[in-house]
């Protein structure tokens, strides 16, 4: 017999066998049909540790008062089961939060703030650590453009995902993954020495500034029409040459330089760069934020797997199994200052 819950169970810790009855937040919803022309709903449900596939069959449509949308808190029921050796939830009912309330439903145990997927890092300290970075380590004039940039969309930076889906994709994400790689960037520059240290630092920190007007709702990713048809590339870079106009940036050729640090940083045309990245500055910020963006990647995956055996089921992007070492460290990557082992 299937375990029965009274109370929210992670997504996490979710194993096959599990009868749910808690609330999730909707992350995606997808309207499809099986082969035989019945309608269903394959969702994507999250909660503050990650994400779940859902499917919502028809039969199950069929007596749900309210069907829930992208972006929806929502109460649900269903058993936990594995495919492809991924849990996956098999809804039996599902009733958008809003819904509930306005027929006077039970929400006791309605609780937002566990259906949130956030950073693990105070948001507050990462802020500060990075605005220090610039002080300290960027020199005239890039470092008055970086600091003009964060100080206007610093409401945006604090709160914004990394991405839609695919790394960071939570609250506070691009946050997160801005310090990860600028942190990368100094340290590397400890070793490439002769490459020029402002423009590094400031390619790394504003590299996916253009995530911000890309992306909307940090609760809850989606992408924006300027999103969907010009990318956080082209975002970004118009973002970096309003500011650049406004302060009346002095070099041109060192704003083109960053420019093309931002506009090249996915590497290759086929994922989304105009050009391919021509200097060495370029080429460090590129692969550093492959390998924070990768890192992390495989460190979620490695964390929600459910499968039994020892490696995990193939990652999309990643394009391999990863193989489940008793001697990794699934932890986000340590602050400066927290103590070292």
């Amino acid at each position: 017999m299937p375990e029965s819950s009274a109370s929210h169970h992670y997504i996490v810790n979710l194993r096959a066998g599990l009868t749910l009855k808690q609330f999730f937040l909707v992350r995606r919803v997808e309207s499809r049909r099986t082969k035989d022309g019945k309608r269903y709903l394959a969702l994507m449900l999250g909660d503050k540790t990650g994400v779940v596939k859902a499917m919502v069959w028809e039969e199950t449509l069929k007596k749900c008062p309210q069907e829930p949308a992208a972006c929806d808190f929502v109460g649900v029921t269903g058993l936990v089961e594995t495919f492809q050796g991924e849990p996956q939830i098999n809804v039996t009912y599902i009733e958008p939060v809003d819904h509930i309330r306005q027929r006077g439903g039970d929400l006791q145990n309605f609780d937002p703030e566990l259906l949130v997927l956030s950073t693990a890092y105070n948001r507050e300290e990462l802020w500060r650590e990075l605005c220090e970075l610039v002080g300290s380590h960027i020199h005239s004039p890039l470092q008055e453009l970086v600091l003009g940039i964060l100080k206007r969309y610093e409401s945006q930076l604090m709160t914004w995902p990394g991405a839609e889906s695919v790394h960071h994709a939570y609250l506070g994400g691009l946050l997160e993954h801005t310090w990860s790689v600028a942190r990368h960037a100094l340290r590397s520059l400890e070793v490439y020495r002769s490459l020029n240290k402002d423009l590094v630092l400031a390619g790394a920190i504003l590299h996916d500034l253009g995530k911000i007007k890309e992306l909307a709702n940090p609760e809850c990713p989606k992408r924006t029409v300027p999103g969907g048809l010009l990318g956080h590339i082209v975002l970004g870079w118009e973002m970096v040459r309003e500011e650049a106009r406004a302060v009346d940036f002095p070099d041109e050729d060192l704003l083109r330089e960053l420019e093309h640090i931002i506009i090249s940083h996915h590497g290759a045309e086929e994922f989304g760069s105009p050009v391919l990245p021509k200097t060495p500055e370029a080429l460090l910020v590129y692969y550093l934020d492959e390998i924070d963006a990768k890192l992390h990647m495989a460190r979620r995956h490695l964390e929600v797997d459910a499968g039994d055996g020892e490696f995990t089921v193939r990652h999309f992007f990643l394009e391999r199994r990863l193989y489940k070492s008793p001697n990794s460290r699934l932890e986000p990557p340590a602050r400066e200052s927290d103590p070292a082992d």
